[in-house]
C-alpha cells in the first residue's frame, strides 16, 4: 500500500471516528456527565488515531492527539465535574479540528497552519489536565 493510499485511509478513519466521538459526546451531555467510562471510550477512539498519526509522522496531530487522549482518560477517573465539563469543551474542539485535520491532510499547504493551531490546542488541553486532574492516579495505556 502507498503513502497516498496510507493517508487516504487515516482520513477515512478520522471521519468514521469523528462521526462515533460525536456520539460519545452526546451521551455524555445527556446523562450530564454521569457516565464517566464515555470519557474512556471517546480516549480509545482517540487513542486510534494518535497511533495512526505517529506512524505516518504526523508528529503534530499526534502529540495534541495523546494530550487529548490523556485528559480523557483523566476524566474517567475523576469527579471534578468542573474539569469534566471543560474535557467536554475540550472534546468539541478535538472533533472540530478533526475537519481541517483531513484537509491539511489533502493540502501539504494549509499544515503549518494547522501545526501551528494544534501546538496551542495542545497546550491548552495539557493545562487543564494538570489544573483539574493532578490527583488522578490513573493513566492512559501510553
Amino acid at each position: 500500500m502507498g503513502s497516498d493510499e496510507l493517508l487516504e485511509d487515516f482520513i477515512i478513519e478520522i471521519q468514521d471516528l469523528k462521526a462515533k466521538m460525536s456520539i460519545t459526546i452526546s451521551k455524555l451531555i445527556e446523562c450530564k456527565l454521569q457516565d464517566k467510562s464515555l470519557f474512556e471510550k471517546f480516549g480509545q477512539n482517540v487513542d486510534r488515531i494518535y497511533g495512526t498519526a505517529m506512524t505516518l509522522g504526523h508528529i503534530e496531530i499526534g502529540e495534541y492527539t495523546k494530550a487529548m487522549k490523556d485528559v480523557t482518560y483523566m476524566a474517567s477517573a475523576s469527579d471534578n465535574e468542573k474539569g469534566q465539563q471543560k474535557t467536554v469543551k475540550a472534546m468539541i474542539k478535538y472533533i472540530e479540528l478533526g475537519d481541517e485535520i483531513c484537509l491539511a491532510l489533502k493540502d501539504p499547504e494549509k499544515v503549518p497552519a494547522l501545526n501551528f493551531k494544534l501546538n496551542q490546542e495542545k497546550a491548552k488541553v495539557e493545562i487543564l489536565n494538570r489544573r483539574e486532574f493532578f490527583s488522578v492516579d490513573k493513566k492512559s495505556c501510553d
